[in-house]
């Protein structure tokens, strides 16, 4: 896990000096480790929620939905969803509801701008890995 190296010129370490040095790199060694244990459980926490929103769409939004993203530059962009609809032959409502569903799981988070589309933001950094997973 790491070193601690302690030093002191004058008086020499004690026993008891070396003791509590040793119980305090044990401490720090618990608590890099509590650490890596707490961002291992999010990492899976996000990874689950992913695969369950995922789970919920439909063969048609499934393909909606990687025809948005694959438009989308980055975590967030703008989308008109009649334009991606004309271009894949996907209806709108299909677009709207697989948005709404990946919304509501709090993969995503989305904001209509009317006629000029909808502002979309991946929130789950874990989402477009596991898209990119999904064959259609």
């Amino acid at each position: 896990m790491g070193t601690l190296i302690v030093t002191r010129y004058k008086p020499e370490f004690t026993d008891e000096d070396l003791v509590l040095g040793e119980y305090g790199a044990t401490v720090v060694g618990l608590e890099i480790q509590r650490r890596k244990t707490l961002e291992i459980e999010e990492d899976a926490r996000k990874r689950a929620v992913v695969q369950m929103a995922i789970g919920t769409l439909s063969y048609s939004e499934i393909e909606a939905v990687q025809q948005i993203f694959a438009e989308l530059k980055g975590t967030e962009g703008l989308l008109v969803a009649s334009k991606i609809a004309d271009r894949s032959g996907i209806t709108r409502s299909v677009i709207v509801n697989a948005l709404r569903k990946l919304e509501s799981a709090g993969v995503i988070e989305s904001r209509s701008l009317g006629m000029k589309g909808t502002h979309i933001k991946i929130l789950n950094g874990k989402f477009m890995e596991e898209l990119d997973k999904l064959e259609v």
